[in-house]
């Protein structure tokens, strides 16, 4: 089992919760909603025999900590430079990158905003409503599941919110680390209050991607192309003429089904950029 060193890192509002792994070249995993570096934990040691493994709990979530007000219309620009800082900081140079979820669309701003930081990254299931034709439709689903949340209370939010993207039927590993229950179930308010519209409401700027294109990965789960997050992956893919890239599993087949998984992300990260 390879050494998890855990550390902090202070930036700008916040202290990061962060965990390096392996030896190699720098890989950054970014997760998404759930915003637990632990739930990579088994698709992490995998990949370290090959990759220095970076995971973090994202501002907010988990054990890292905010120290300010969370400016929601800043989203965006705010995880971006809380991976840039991580990069800096502990890549010390470009990385390779890998998100998912949110933290797929904070990869594809990353590299369009800090290019020469990220030498590939794979965006699987980046939520990016506003690249889909019936952007409107989702806006205003969002904003509905926040407005339930106001109203109702986090419970039947985030069952309106889980139906409605598909996620309802989400696989998990057999066992689960009780610890790790509680602090995603912690999460939720946090998500609902700064991430539920902020994450699919982000515009990336398209004209910044296609520059990078041939560096970056679109990628969904073998077991979701039915559902709102697989969307916007194949959206670009078509923009850049390319293919989606399928991986194991559904939304958090990192979780459920990790040796399949991260054998799918050595070969697409040994592949050569196209």
């Amino acid at each position: 089992m390879p050494v998890k060193q855990t550390h902090t890192l202070d930036v700008p509002g916040a202290r990061l919760h962060y965990q390096v792994r392996g030896q190699g070249p720098a890989l950054l995993l970014i997760p998404g909603s759930n915003g637990d570096a632990d739930l990579f934990d088994a698709v992490a040691d995998l990949l370290a025999p090959r990759y220095i493994v970076i995971t973090y709990d994202r501002r907010g979530f988990s054990r890292s900590t905010v120290n300010e007000s969370f400016d929601n219309s800043a989203w965006g620009d705010t995880h971006v430079n809380d991976a840039r800082c991580l990069l800096q900081a502990v890549a010390r140079g470009p990385a390779q990158v890998f998100g998912s979820s949110a933290g797929a669309v904070i990869g594809l701003a990353l590299i369009s905003q800090s290019p020469g930081l990220v030498t590939r990254l794979i965006a699987h299931e980046p939520p990016l409503a506003e690249v889909l034709t019936d952007a409107p439709r989702w806006r205003a689903f969002f904003q509905e599941v926040y407005d339930t949340y106001r109203r109702d209370g986090a419970g039947p939010a985030m069952r309106m919110f889980m139906t409605g993207i598909g996620l309802d039927a989400l696989q998990r590993p057999a066992d689960i680390d009780p610890e790790l229950i509680h602090r995603l179930s912690a999460n939720i308010a946090f998500f609902l209050d700064h991430e539920v519209r902020q994450a699919p409401g982000y515009r990336p700027h398209l004209v910044s991607l296609d520059a990078q294109r041939e560096r970056i990965v679109m990628a969904g789960g073998r077991d979701s192309r039915q559902h709102f997050a697989y969307r916007p992956s194949l959206a670009l893919a078509d923009r850049w003429g390319k293919h989606v890239i399928d991986f194991p599993g559904d939304h958090t087949g990192y979780w459920s089904q990790p040796a399949g998984f991260a054998a799918t992300l050595i070969d697409v990260l040994t592949r050569p950029t196209t």
